[in-house]
Parts: structure tokens; C-alpha cells; sequence
């Protein structure tokens, strides 16, 4: 075990004896992720708050998550930064010996990972004729014409009839 997934080892002894507890940690994110997270990799480390109390049988962590990911532009497919920030609030046994709260910062900092990300909003993307990033430059094809609504009519007609013959 690292000692970065080390150090979000808590003991319960020690978090009823002081009443709860409270740090700020700086944390490798990369051991915690490991290869769990296709097509994303962590951009540089995570700052976790985490605060413990007590309440009747039961432990509560209330968290603070904040970190970056470097991710794949859907459209151009250029690299870049998409920092996150997120709350964790989960509960655990007064009865447990440890408080081991290495797999809920890795769940929180997967879920912070879009489904799709953009490294612009106005991203360009790739030409579809010949790859050139449209953001960069732009690319000496020339547009297609669209097909005009009677070839599409056609297309549409000739599909139906085919589909339709056994």
C-alpha cells in the first residue's frame, strides 16, 4: 500500500478520544486512480479536507475534493485541463477499528470525470477530409455540398423498396 492511500487510513480510537477530526491533505492522485480511468490520467495532485465527527453510533466524514483532470477534447482530440471540486459525505461504524477513506476519494474523483469533455467551447474539431485541427488552422479542403432533398428522397425510396423485396 502507498503511502499516499497510507495516510487516509484513520484510527477510530483516535477520533473518539479527540472528539473528531479534522485535516487538509495533498495527495498523488495517481496511486488512487491507477488505470481505473480510461482516456482521463490526474493532472497533478488533489487537496482533500476532510472533517470526522461523532454522532451516536456512528462516524461522519464531511470532505472537500478538489483536483484536475487532463482529458481528450471529444472534437479535436487535443489534450487539456478540467479541474474539479466535490463533496464527499459518507458515514462509517463507531464499532470499526479504522476509517479507511482511500475508496471513497477515488469513487468521488472518478465520478468528477465527464462522460464528454471539450477543450473549448467553441472547439472546431478535425476536418473529416483530411484530420487538419480546425482550431489551429484551417485546412485547404473544400466544403461538400450537401445533398440536395430530392437525392436524399431517392436514397430513402430505393432503401424501402430493397429492404422490402425478399
Amino acid at each position: 500500500m502507498s503511502d499516499e492511500l497510507k495516510s487516509l487510513r484513520f484510527e477510530v480510537k483516535r477520533i473518539k478520544e479527540e472528539g473528531g477530526l479534522a485535516g487538509a491533505f495533498e495527495l498523488d492522485a495517481a496511486p488512487l486512480v491507477a488505470q481505473e480511468a480510461p482516456g482521463a490520467r490526474p493532472a497533478g495532485p488533489v487537496r482533500l479536507e476532510a472533517e470526522f465527527s461523532l454522532g451516536g453510533n456512528r462516524i461522519l466524514l464531511q470532505a472537500k475534493l478538489a483536483g484536475a483532470w487532463t482529458l481528450v477534447c471529444s472534437r479535436c482530440l487535443a489534450e487539456h485541463r478540467l479541474g474539479y471540486a466535490c463533496a464527499i459525505d459518507e458515514t462509517y461504524p463507531l464499532t470499526a477499528e479504522v476509517v479507511d477513506i482511500a475508496d471513497d476519494v477515488r469513487q468521488a474523483m472518478l465520478l468528477e470525470i465527464p462522460p464528454r469533455s471539450l477543450c473549448r467551447p467553441d472547439c472546431k474539431g478535425l476536418c473529416p477530409r483530411c484530420g487538419q485541427n480546425l482550431n489551429a488552422a484551417p485546412c485547404g479542403c473544400k466544403a461538400e455540398e450537401p445533398l440536395p432533398p430530392e437525392a436524399l428522397k431517392k436514397l430513402t425510396i430505393e432503401k424501402e423498396i430493397n429492404h422490402a423485396e425478399p
